[in-house]
């Protein structure tokens, strides 16, 4: 089970934060817990950044890495609890000072004294509760960072690399992109049709470098549409040169420029001067009409670096076009405002049911003959589950690559009877997925893994989701209602969340589409968990911190009584689901109680004879919202 992702919750600048404020309620701060931590900031981002090449590759280290990011997520969620237990505290202590009796008579000395000594009690248990918080995180730490800093850990991670699809590749092997197809390369080559007069010199001065991103989220079918426009004969007969380089995460001005140089002359470049490879192109490409610069899977949103490169290419008295593919519209946009390019982009969907069905066939039934025997009946089975797969590409090749191995009726009804019988390919798509969820902090990895606890298609609306957020403790107490919108704004512009309406006045609302959602219900394993099946309660790991429950009236108080396990919630949310037994209202009331460290609690179960006094020894609790209320 992968549980990694859900295991990294907070940075190491947020747990810093965190033991500053502990520290200034304990009055010291242990030297050593100050190295380790100095240590945690520098590690702890290479630790992180080892996570997706670990897990995709079932690396040794992955189930250290699993047990080391929960163990300081107990540790870290620990201190927050004790640090917001003694704040609470302090801040009754400070109302019945402001509230009490200023008189001098023996009643008021005493009480005065009561509530002296009650303080101190108080005091001292919150403050052993610190101290002790404290401690654990500081063996915790040093642990990781020893493990961090032994030799053979420290290896070094090469980011994962994408290589050009062949290009052997023909409009035959893509199906349903033919409209997209043309649309780009007509963008591409139209402009330089206007240019074929003599006079029109290109000047170092002039704008000619533009571009055109291809836009959407992972698996969709971006660099095979890239490379289809590279093979069209079109684009063969009016680009002299065409250069391809995969981006990923690692954009730097002097590598691409390298690799363009290299692809360019076909030898190694040994220059690091970017005037200098500024000049080899300029040379090799002074005779050339125009070059195309394929940039795929980019993600970089610093201006000033592309500013940098769009610098160095201008200076290259040739006209270059640069067809960039993306998974960010934010990527895109920013690059369009740099080249003055503006809405060059094209928004790429999932296929539509027919090239989505031929895609299926041309993979699964490749090596059945049309017209053979069963051949009608292995389209009729397919047909419905390619629809059942929906139109992302990438999931249609994994499933319809597997069951072209499982070549039998009985195999394919199965397969449609249970879709979890695709779990020896789910991976394969998760994979994909895991490199876009892994470019976010980590804060918005928390946002997206809580949107799994709503069903699949729910609308979300912005101050709803992010009041959520903040109620549930996802963010800390410095990050206020703003930092929400933005966080909701990043992950939308990642298409982690799709948003509609917001137009004639009508609110905006938010959709996770359900590869997205499955994604997340994958990545948040042990984390969040959406109950919808009595069974569900007996099949929890207990690091689950948020739970919703959707159909609690066929649980019984056995089922309910499983969830005393959890004992680190922080959200439980049960939805409207009609009568339920009394016994299991009041065992549900016991789970709520027995959650000490709970955030939000929404649930139309209770009325004021289930919840007397359950909820006053809950010192964390920001958000109520129940029927007795």
């Amino acid at each position: 089970m992968d549980l990694v992702f859900a295991g990294q919750s907070a940075t190491a600048e947020a747990i810093a934060n965190l033991i500053g404020k502990a520290s200034s309620y304990l009055g010291s701060n242990p030297d050593r817990l100050q190295e380790s931590m100095r240590v945690l900031r520098l590690e702890l981002p290479i630790m992180c950044d080892t996570l997706v090449p670990a897990g995709l590759s079932r690396d040794h280290r992955e189930p250290c890495l699993r047990m080391w990011l929960w163990r300081l997520r107990d540790a870290v969620e620990e201190l927050e609890d004790a640090v917001d237990e003694h704040a609470y505290y302090e801040k009754k202590t400070k109302e019945r000072e402001v509230n009490g009796d200023d008189d001098d008579d023996l009643g008021s000395s005493f009480s005065k004294m009561k509530q002296r000594f009650i303080k101190s009690l108080t005091n001292g248990r919150t403050l052993k509760r610190l101290r002790k918080a404290m401690e654990a995180l500081d063996m915790v730490t040093v642990d990781i960072a020893d493990w961090l800093q032994s030799d053979e850990q420290l290896d070094a991670h090469l980011p994962r690399q994408y290589s050009p699809l062949t290009s052997s590749m023909t409009s035959d092997d893509v199906f349903g992109r033919k409209k997209e197809t043309d649309v780009i390369v007509r963008w591409l080559i139209d402009p330089l049709d206007y240019d074929d007069a003599p006079e029109a010199q290109v000047s170092p001065n002039n704008h000619h470098v533009s571009v055109i991103s291809i836009v959407g989220h992972g698996g969709v079918g971006k660099s095979t549409l890239a490379q289809l426009v590279c093979n069209d004969m079109r684009i063969k007969h009016h680009f002299d040169w065409v250069a391809w380089l995969c981006v990923t995460s690692s954009f730097d001005v002097g590598r691409i420029m390298r690799e363009i140089v290299e692809c360019v002359t076909r030898s190694r470049c040994s220059s690091d001067s970017l005037e200098n490879m500024q000049h080899i192109l300029q040379d090799k490409l002074n005779s050339t009409k125009a070059f195309l610069l394929v940039l795929d899977d980019v993600w970089e949103e610093n201006l000033h670096e592309w500013e940098k490169l769009f610098s160095v290419l201008r200076g290259i008295n040739t006209r270059i076009k640069i067809l960039l593919t993306t998974r960010t519209q934010s990527v895109a946009t920013l690059v369009e405002s740099v080249t003055g390019c503006e809405d060059q982009h094209l928004r790429l969907h999932e296929l539509e049911e027919i090239g989505n069905l031929q895609l299926f066939c041309h993979h699964a039934l490749a090596d059945l003959k049309a017209g053979s025997e069963d051949y009608a009946v292995f389209l009729s089975i397919g047909a419905q589950i390619a629809k059942k797969l929906g139109g992302t590409p990438l999931a249609i090749k994994v499933a319809s690559s597997y069951l072209r191995s499982h070549l039998t009726l009985d195999y394919w009804r199965s397969f449609l009877q249970d879709m979890d019988n695709f779990g020896a390919a789910v991976p394969d798509i998760m994979d994909v997925l895991k490199i876009s969820y892994y470019k976010l902090s980590a804060e918005l990895q928390s946002c997206f893994r809580y949107c799994s606890l709503c069903p699949k298609n729910h609308p979300f609306r912005k101050e709803e989701l992010v009041r959520t957020w903040i109620w549930s403790g996802l963010m800390f107490p410095q990050v206020g209602k703003k930092d929400g919108e933005l966080y909701l704004a990043q992950l939308t512009a990642n298409l982690f969340l799709d948003r509609f309406g917001g137009e004639n006045e009508e609110p905006a609302y938010y959709v996770m589409n359900d590869i997205m959602h499955d994604f997340a219900t994958y990545v948040s394993q042990g984390e969040c968990k959406r109950l919808t099946e009595a069974a569900d309660s007996r099949n929890m790991k207990s690091s689950v911190r948020h739970i919703s429950i959707a159909g609690i009236n066929n649980f019984t108080v056995v089922d309910v009584k499983q969830l005393l396990r959890l004992t680190k919630l922080r959200t439980i949310i049960i939805e409207d689901c009609g009568n339920v037994e009394e016994d299991v209202v009041y065992s549900m009331a016991e789970v709520v109680k027995n959650s000490k460290s709970l955030r939000l609690l929404e649930c139309s179960l209770f009325k004021m004879c289930h919840l007397p006094d359950r909820l006053s020894s809950l010192k964390h609790l920001r958000h109520v919202k129940t029927s007795m209320l």
